[in-house]
């Protein structure tokens, strides 16, 4: 960057120097054209006047005292007398621009190239009262001479205003450069600099903010990971102890034959508590590291709720809970497996958690456009310091009931990634004995 800043000083600062010589150039051109037309013009009136005022004068007495050239022309274009002495060479001049001028309004001027003389000169012609012309002349400068004339001075100029260029560019480069240097990007607001860095100074910011919280994130994931393992752990420990034990003592034969069928079907449901706390894990892992590969469709709320009211027929009757469906059909675009888990684990903990008699509410609705589902149960309810923690991994809320209740404990835990794979939201409303209410929105870009 300092390098570049450098360069670039240095080439605009030559570039307006050369730019500038240039302009001068043409201006000092000008101007030396300008006085030598007016001294040329202003000799011409005097020599005239004097002409006119006194007849048949020595011209020659005239080019000892003036450096501009004096040609008399009678009116038929002849030359009659040139003060460098050629009138014999030198051909009819009626044509010439100036001369005509001079003949048709008095006075005429042309600048040329001599064709006699190759160089550019300046012509001015008067007619005099007798009606022949007096052309005075001047050999001028072209631009291009007067330029290359100035050339090496200039070059003297170019090359001191360059070393000074250089010098003074690498100070204020320096100068430019050092507070850029110094900013701490660790804290970009605290530092004193242009206000040109202003919007970079608060990107940075942003970004230390924005790693910081990936960082807390990643530690947070890291200590969750944790104890998912742990708990895990656990929860694994106690059905595998459960069923190692019964499993040693049918083997050993220390079962009575009456009590052969409790033992078996106690190792049986401890094999199916297994197998399905797996398979939550598997669905979990799937869903953290985004692995659904399920293709997404429409999917009706209504019959989808429906569906699952049927298949907890069973448990509905084991429970003794009435489970009502109200509501419009309603569809969203998305994966109908995890939606149906997602929902089939609300409705589920709200019947086994649920009192005799109880009852349990589904409402589907589209409020503001959005896809909503409610929830509602007549159930034990969760504490108020509870709430926000009922999404967790293994977390119960009646550690009493914990081991009374079937279930893996992952099935809360499920409904929140899933209704984070479809951009929806959950807010949750309880009161102890006398039920809770789980709302669940689903926002506009989740349909198709």
């Amino acid at each position: 960057m300092k390098r570049k800043i450098f360069s670039k000083m240095v080439l605009v600062s030559f570039a307006a120097v050369l730019i500038t010589t240039v302009i001068l150039s043409f201006i000092a051109y000008f101007q030396y054209i300008q006085q030598i037309e007016s001294g040329i013009r202003d000799e011409a009136g005097y020599m005239a006047t004097s002409l006119n005022l006194h007849d048949k004068q020595d011209l020659n007495a005239y080019k000892d005292i003036t450096v501009t050239r004096i040609t008399w022309i009678d009116e038929s274009g002849d030359v009659i007398y040139d003060s460098e002495g050629e009138e014999s060479t030198m051909g009819n001049h009626k044509n010439r621009k100036e001369i005509r001028e001079a003949i048709e309004k008095g006075t005429g001027e042309d600048t040329r190239i001599s064709s006699t003389l190759n160089k550019q000169t300046y012509y001015y012609a008067v007619r005099l009262d007798d009606g022949t012309i007096l052309r005075m002349s001047r050999e001028t400068q072209t631009i291009l001479r007067q330029v290359l004339g100035f050339l090496p001075a200039v070059s003297v100029m170019l090359l001191i205003v360059l070393v000074l260029d250089v010098i003074l560019s690498r100070i204020i480069t320096s100068r430019i450069v050092e507070p850029i240097n110094q900013i701490d990007l660790l804290h970009p607001k605290q530092n004193q600099t242009y206000s040109e860095l202003t919007p970079l100074l608060d990107r940075i910011e942003q970004q230390n903010i924005d790693i910081q919280n990936q960082i807390e994130e990643i530690k947070e994931a890291e200590n969750m990971r944790k104890e998912f393992s742990a708990n895990v752990s656990h929860e694994l420990k106690t059905p595998l102890t459960t069923i190692s034990g019964y499993a040693e003592l049918m083997k050993d034969g220390l079962v009575k034959p009456e009590d052969m069928e409790r033992f078996s079907g106690t190792i049986y449901k401890e094999a199916r508590r297994l197998i399905s706390m797996i398979e939550d894990i598997i669905k979990l892992s799937k869903l953290d590291e985004n692995q659904v590969e399920l293709e997404k469709k429409d999917v009706d709320l209504y019959e989808l709720i429906f569906q699952i009211k049927s298949d907890l027929e069973h448990k509905l009757k084991k429970e003794d809970v009435t489970f009502h469906v109200r509501g419009v059909h309603t569809k969203i675009f998305g994966v109908y497996q995890i939606l149906y888990e997602m929902f089939f684990n609300i409705c589920e903990n709200a019947v086994k958690y649920n009192h005799p008699k109880g009852e349990v509410v589904v409402t589907i609705a589209a409020m503001d456009e959005k896809p909503t589902v409610v929830v509602e149960d007549t159930g034990i309810g969760i504490p108020k310091e509870d709430i926000d923690r009922v999404f967790e991994r293994f977390y119960r809320v009646d550690k009493s009931h914990s081991n009374q209740k079937e279930g893996s404990g992952l099935g809360l835990s499920i409904v929140k990634h899933g209704a984070k794979y479809h951009h929806a939201s959950i807010e949750v409303e309880s009161k102890l004995n006398q039920g809770t209410k789980i709302t669940i929105v689903f926002q506009k870009e989740a349909k198709k």
